[in-house]
Parts: structure tokens; C-alpha cells; sequence
């Protein structure tokens, strides 16, 4: 794409959290910041690391739209702490957009393939048509996971819980609390914000959904849309003690 074809994000910034624990997440992020900068303008990432040691490089990128902030941190993945932290990091602009019409998961050759050219435009046919074997439909328009959020209300309604602990969950409850307490979701419907996420992990994630612990995760998502809006609104005054 040309620069005049950019999709402009008028100045957002968007939080990356990352522990680079194997070579699969490394190849991940950098085809998420490559396909960033040949889809979008006019943004800032704040990509925040938390590892025993970074495995980030900037100078691969040398993208001054990056800010790489590194944690050092060998516990579980702190995945919501790490969040909270990227919506301190500046006080300048960021209701709720989600960048993208959907997600397509690729694997096999063709996901190795991309990962050794970085090229985007293998994917350029399957943008509006059907797709092949070896790509699939991962997400459309969800509230979860990716999502470039108003600073102010993101702080408001408490940010993302730090009580989920492991695997899944946080996205959920973040968003049925969030949509309960008057922010809007939105998502972009352009084709050409269509995401490809290269496919990892397969067996790992299958065996956590039937964990106990992303089991209670899952749980207590889902009872957020069921409690009293005075106890839903003395949570997000708690959580929200944290940017304070």
C-alpha cells in the first residue's frame, strides 16, 4: 500500500503486551507490527515486555511509532498488569474501536512461507474470496483481545481485572463490564483491515480451555453480566484506584 492509502487511526495508541517464550510468538509480533505499518498511520504502540530478559529488538524495526517498554518479571504471563501499565504510559489522545473485520488463521506451508518473505501480499486474494485449506476464520468483529480504547473510559470502568490469573477471561469480562457501565464497541468494516494471525500453540490452547484455572477464568467473565449495577460500579471504582 502507498502511504495516501494508509488507513489513518488519527493518532491512537495501541498497547502490545509480549514475553517472547518461543520462536513462534517472536515470528507473531513481527508480522503484527509488520502488517501495523503497511495498514495504518498516524499511531503510537506502546509494546510492553515482561520477561527475565527483553527479547524484543527495536533496531529490527527501527519504527519510531514503536515505544518498547521492558518489565522484568519471571512469574506467569501478567498480562492485565502489563495493559494497565501501557494506558499510563502518556496522557495524551487515544468509546471503544475495534480495528478489524476479522482475523483469518493461517498454518502449514503457507504460514511458514510468510514468516520467511514478511510479504502481505500472498494474503492480498483471500481478502474477498474464498479461502483455502490452510486458512481459516478465527474471530469477526470481537470485543475481545484487540481493541483501541478511549483512555478516559478505559480508566473509568477499571481497566482490565489483574484477578484473572493464566489463560482467558479478561477480554470478557472487561467488555460485558464495560458495555454495562455505557462504552461502545465499534469495528471497522473495510476488508482491507483484515487481520491474519499466524497459527500457534494448537495443542496448548485446546488442553487450557479444559483447565481448572481458565475454567474459573470463563466463569467469572460470564457472572459479570449477572451482578447488581451498585456492585458492578463499586468494582470498577476499585480497579480504577489502580491509575490513580
Amino acid at each position: 500500500m502507498t502511504e495516501t492509502s494508509l488507513i489513518s487511526l488519527r493518532g491512537l495508541e495501541l498497547i502490545i503486551t509480549y514475553r517472547g517464550a518461543s520462536q513462534e510468538r517472536r515470528d507473531n509480533l513481527r508480522g503484527v507490527l509488520r502488517h501495523l505499518n503497511r495498514t495504518y498511520s498516524d499511531y503510537q504502540i506502546w509494546l510492553i515486555e515482561a520477561d527475565a530478559a527483553p527479547t524484543f529488538s527495536w533496531s529490527e524495526f527501527g519504527d519510531s511509532k514503536i515505544k518498547h517498554v521492558f518489565i522484568h518479571d519471571t512469574g506467569p504471563f501478567p498480562k492485565a498488569r502489563l495493559v494497565n501499565l501501557g494506558a499510563l504510559m502518556d496522557q495524551n489522545s487515544s468509546d471503544v474501536l475495534c480495528p478489524f473485520t476479522r482475523v483469518l488463521n493461517v498454518s502449514g506451508n503457507r504460514r511458514q512461507s510468510f514468516i520467511e518473505s514478511g510479504n502481505f501480499d500472498e494474503f492480498a486474494p483471500f481478502l474477498a474470496s474464498d479461502l483455502p485449506d490452510d486458512m481459516s476464520l478465527l474471530y469477526v468483529s470481537t470485543p475481545g483481545a484487540i481493541n483501541f480504547f478511549r483512555r478516559a473510559e478505559f480508566i473509568r470502568v477499571g481497566g482490565l481485572n489483574p484477578g484473572f490469573i493464566g489463560w482467558g477471561g479478561e477480554d470478557d469480562e472487561l467488555f460485558v463490564r464495560a458495555a454495562r457501565l455505557g462504552v461502545r464497541w465499534h469495528s471497522f468494516s473495510n476488508l482491507q483491515a483484515t487481520l491474519f494471525h499466524l497459527n500457534h500453540d494448537s495443542a496448548s490452547r485446546t488442553q487450557l480451555v479444559h483447565e481448572e484455572l481458565t475454567a474459573r477464568n470463563r466463569q467469572m467473565a460470564f457472572q459479570t453480566d449477572d451482578i447488581p449495577m451498585e456492585e458492578l460500579e463499586a468494582r470498577a471504582a476499585e480497579l480504577a484506584k489502580y491509575f490513580r
